[in-house]
């Protein structure tokens, strides 16, 4: 199952002309067709490509590996090629769980109708970073310079843009953003020279290579910003919603649990609520704009 696993979600974060998996439908010019309603043989837990494959599969397997058990029934893990195409297969009802930033929660609860269930904590922080033998010395001198980022549709990143914007830097004029797969390599970008400066996380930082981290300095502080987001299908039937949203808030107590969390750098899972879900309405207008 784990290695099913891996090769599923690579199969999504290749190029979609290379791939074809009985498994899983290619991602091809031409949309699939609809998903099927909720019941079926396999859960499908669908999760954001904010890191590589094998790094997705092995830091969720836990969850997985619980979900499967107390739902009786097969669970696997899917993502896409990056994060627009992610967004596309969960407002078209791909996953029955998704783990997905916030403003794509929000999104899939407006447009969608699916149901938040719960939520990581503590929250991301938005963190512009250097390397420590390059570090800027002021944001301005950001200018002429590449920014490496994850993708541009990231929550974090969303932020930092607009924090630089009000410092009076413009992306791809005062400043070059250039995607990347992962956090780790988007640090790499900066040792390498590549990149002057870079987004990332605590979290993402606690999923680098030790010797990458010692490496790195943060520069600044930009924002704190809703984690992950846990939802469920529009379609789900609400008992099985509720029940699924108490298999997540019970989770976090197991043994498997508290080390899935401790491994992604979160303490806790909280239950979704309006409040929660409306704090990422003020990054919806630039990413309805960024999704067209």
């Amino acid at each position: 199952m784990f290695l099913q696993a891996i090769l599923t979600i690579a199969s999504w974060l290749l190029p979609p002309t290379l791939i074809f998996s009985a498994s899983v439908a290619s991602a091809a010019p031409n949309p699939p067709e609809p998903a099927p309603a909720y019941a079926k043989t396999t859960f499908i837990l669908g999760i954001v490509p904010a890191h590589s494959a094998r790094v997705l599969t092995e830091r969720y397997e836990p969850l997985r590996a619980y979900l499967e058990k107390a739902l009786k029934q097969p669970v696997r893990i899917e993502s896409a090629p990056d994060f627009r195409r992610f967004q596309e297969r969960t407002l078209r009802g791909d996953f029955d769980l998704t783990i997905t930033p916030a403003h794509f929660a929000r999104l899939a609860q407006k447009d969608a109708g699916q149901q938040p269930l719960a939520q990581f904590v503590p929250d991301h922080d938005a963190l512009l970073i250097c390397a420590a033998e390059r570090p800027l010395r002021t944001i301005q001198d950001l200018k002429g310079k590449q920014l490496a980022v994850i993708d541009r549709l990231a929550i974090t990143v969303t932020a930092t843009l607009q924090f630089l914007d009000t410092q009076g830097l413009e992306a791809n004029q005062d400043y070059q953003v250039i995607e990347h797969r992962t956090h780790a390599s988007a640090a790499y970008a900066l040792i390498s020279g590549l990149s002057a400066a870079a987004v990332t996380t605590s979290q993402g930082m606690v999923q680098m290579p030790d010797d990458l981290r010692r490496k790195l300095v943060v520069l600044k502080h930009i924002a704190d910003i809703p984690a992950f987001v846990l939802i469920a299908r529009a379609d789900m039937d609400k008992a099985q919603a509720e029940r699924l949203k108490t298999l997540l808030l019970t989770f976090q107590n197991e043994v498997e649990g508290i080390d899935f969390l401790g491994q992604t750098g979160y303490n806790k899972l909280i239950a979704a609520n309006e409040t929660v879900m409306k704090r990422a309405d003020v990054y919806l207008k630039e990413t309805r704009k960024a999704l067209k």
